[in-house]
């Protein structure tokens, strides 16, 4: 039995919401990317900027409730989703928050399904992915809020940096979780080829290819690992990784405009990213952050 986890970023690069990495570990008889990936292809299961872009969530979304409910009950909020998900906890998440009313233009309250996306439907992808000789056993993100980031930053940190900090503590949470090696496949992060210097928590690093599109490794502490380009694309689990990630970030994205949004109606909806639309958001929105106390760094991202 081959036991891989595919980890993957989403909000690497934006200017408002947290960087989120995702990390899924399945069970197949033998890993047969090509095969895979054509499961994955019939079943919407890929690269989340082509299967679940800014306002297209649904799918990810009914995906992303299957595997909160059968790590507990099916979510009905989205605290509930976090609190299955996360690999920190509600109580860690929150932790770094610097007042309640800063705190509260990312923690409203968040009825789901947000999106359109139905339980059923994502169960329905979950038993086809078994039927297809998938078993997925675990499903976690880490998630860095602008705060966390903009600390890290602030601190001499690079955002990359910070992007494999996740990604490691994620990959040692599914070893431990596995009970034995694994063999992970990660997507490239921000044009990284060497990654062995940048590695310090995953034991002893034997470089084993360092090319253009692939780097791979074996790590003491883990098994094999490599970091490919187009990774979400070509790989299955990381592009269900990728999935989750987006739709948590997107989450993240609707409590925290849908709180300015209840105070002015006028703002507009924004992905977060670096576009005309979010630029008139976080003008439009200055004073009444001013008015509402939010500290800043917990707003807009520095780096």
């Amino acid at each position: 039995m081959d036991r891989i986890i595919g980890v993957d970023e989403n909000g690497l690069g934006p200017r408002l919401g947290p960087l989120i990495a995702t990390a899924a570990t399945l069970e197949v008889r033998r890993y047969d990317r090509s095969a895979l990936r054509a499961l994955g292809d019939e079943l919407g299961i890929g690269d989340s900027k082509q299967v679940s872009a800014f306002g297209r969530m649904a799918h990810a979304e009914s995906l992303a409730l299957a595997v909160a409910a059968r790590a507990g009950a099916a979510p009905t909020d989205a605290d509930a989703l976090l609190a299955a998900l996360s690999i920190d906890g509600l109580l860690a998440l929150r932790a770094p928050c610097p007042d309640g009313s800063t705190a509260a233009q990312c923690w409203p309250s968040l009825a789901l399904p947000a999106f359109g996306g139905e339980l059923a439907r994502g169960e329905a992808m979950l038993s086809a992915l078994e039927r297809g000789g998938v078993r997925l056993t675990r499903v976690r993100s880490a998630i860095a809020c602008a705060g966390a980031f903009n600390e890290w930053v602030g601190g001499g940190g690079s955002k990359l940096a910070l992007d494999l900090h996740l990604f490691e503590r994620l990959l040692l949470d599914g070893r431990a979780s596995a009970g034995g090696e694994l063999h992970a496949i990660c997507g490239m992060v921000g044009g990284i080829r060497r990654y062995a210097p940048r590695l310090s928590r995953l034991g002893a690093i034997t470089i084993v290819e360092e090319s253009k599109g692939l780097s791979r490794y074996e790590a003491s502490a883990l098994g094999a690992l490599s970091f490919e380009v187009s990774a979400d694309d070509r790989h299955l689990p990381v592009g269900l990784a990728s999935m989750i990630g987006k739709y948590l970030r997107e989450l993240a994205m609707a409590r925290l405009v849908g709180f300015y949004r209840a105070h002015d109606e006028t703002l507009p909806e924004v992905s977060g990213y670096h576009d005309p639309v979010t630029r008139r958001f976080v003008e439009a929105s200055e004073g009444l952050r001013r008015r509402l106390a939010i500290v800043g760094s917990c707003f807009e991202r520095n780096g």
